[in-house]
């Protein structure tokens, strides 16, 4: 398949602890919620709440002070664990191998799964995102690329519950369009570097030579540039072990 060497998927829960709490508050659909109340902190907001202006770290007293019609909640973080563990079972069904990269996300690799089955790896996808969706009653924004990082990209393009496609021949076409800053996997200070140095874009890291890398980015970003290129460098890890969760046991108090 020349459009996916590799066919991988990234799953991204939308708005994924307030979606869980909704399927047993269905009252509170359609308006704005937050969750992290034990906190202090927003944790999580609805797409209501984002629409007012709340982000996550946001104190709950000044969210209180300034959008009272918002329904704010303590976190169950045992229920979106169980949650978490239904959606990476769903995928198995489908994916050859899974990668837990959190509570609320997983990669998938698809590959050859098309040819077996006749069928395209949008389709595949697609079938993948219906399904948890009718089994768990919340939304998934899911990417397919040809590696780790286009999946992610893709992934987080038509927020919520979006199917972004990414083959091979239309990268470029996504990271024209997309602040290197947004890129996963370049963080603030990275993204001040690279901007020094007249990288704006991700698809200005990716026009780029491998000489310019090497002289000026580090391994993390020489991995991003190669996956931008088509590579598939970023491996899968399936230890499935609840360290995979680690990334949410920092919103406990």
């Amino acid at each position: 398949n020349t459009e996916f060497p590799r066919a991988i998927l990234h799953v991204d829960g939308d708005s994924f602890f307030v979606a869980c709490e909704l399927t047993r508050r269905p009252h509170l659909k359609g308006k704005p919620v937050v969750t992290g109340f034990e906190r202090g902190i927003a944790t999580a907001m609805s797409r209501e709440a984002k629409a007012l202006g709340i982000h996550r770290g946001m104190r709950i007293r000044e969210i209180r002070r300034l959008y009272p019609q918002t329904a704010i909640l303590p976190s169950d973080y045992r229920m979106y664990s169980l949650y978490a563990q239904r959606m990476y079972s769903i995928v198995r069904q489908y994916a050859k191998a899974v990668e837990e990269y959190s509570i609320d996300e997983c990669f998938a690799d698809l590959t050859g799964l098309a040819e077996e089955k006749g069928t395209t790896y949008e389709a595949i996808a697609r079938a993948i995102q219906a399904d948890l969706h009718l089994s768990l009653g919340v939304t998934f924004s899911v990417g397919l690329g040809v590696n780790k990082s286009t999946a992610k990209i893709a992934s987080k393009w038509n927020k919520p519950a979006g199917v972004t496609v990414m083959p091979q021949g239309k990268i470029r076409e996504f990271l024209q369009e997309l602040a290197i800053g947004k890129v996963w996997g370049i963080g603030r200070s990275t993204t001040l570097m690279l901007g020094k140095l007249g990288v704006k874009t991700a698809l200005d890291l990716a026009d780029k030579d491998r000489a310019w890398i090497a002289q000026h980015c580090d391994q993390p970003v020489a991995e991003i540039y190669e996956e931008f290129q088509g590579a598939f460098v970023k491996g899968f890890d399936e230890g499935g072990d609840p360290s995979s969760i680690q990334p949410t046991r920092t919103f406990h108090p």
